[in-house]
C-alpha cells in the first residue's frame, strides 16, 4: 500500500463468531477508507448484532462471488483459519467457481 505505483488489490473476507472477535478491526476499516481502490474488507459473523451491516453465517459461494476477485491468472485465494472454516466444501466451491488448485493456498 505504501507504493503508489503498485496496483495490487486486496479483498479480505473475514469470518468470526461475533463482531467483538474481529481482530484489528479499526486498522482494517482505516485501510478500507484510505485505499478504497486497493483494499476491500468484508466481515461475516455467526452471531451478528441487531445493527450489523455485513454478512452473517459461514463463508459461502455467494459471499465469495460478491466480495473476492474472480478467478484470473493474476489472482489467488489465501485462506487462514480452523479446519471447520477451511473445509473441503469451501475448497470445492472455489474450484467449482473456476479457481485453479494452484490459486488456492491454506496458510
Amino acid at each position: 500500500m505504501k507504493n503508489p505505483e503498485d496496483r495490487t488489490t486486496i479483498s479480505l473476507l473475514f469470518a468470526n463468531r461475533t463482531e467483538n472477535d474481529i481482530l484489528h478491526r479499526e486498522e482494517l476499516d482505516k485501510l478500507d477508507e484510505k485505499f478504497p481502490n486497493r483494499f476491500e474488507r468484508w466481515y461475516t459473523v455467526d452471531r451478528p448484532p441487531a445493527n450489523w451491516t455485513f454478512s452473517s453465517g459461514f463463508v459461502d459461494e455467494t459471499m465469495i462471488k460478491e466480495h473476492l476477485a474472480p478467478p484470473a491468472d493474476d489472482a489467488c485465494i489465501l485462506m487462514c483459519g480452523p479446519p471447520a472454516m477451511i473445509s473441503p466444501a469451501l475448497i470445492s466451491d472455489l474450484r467449482n467457481m473456476g479457481y485453479d488448485s494452484q490459486e488456492i493456498f491454506k496458510i
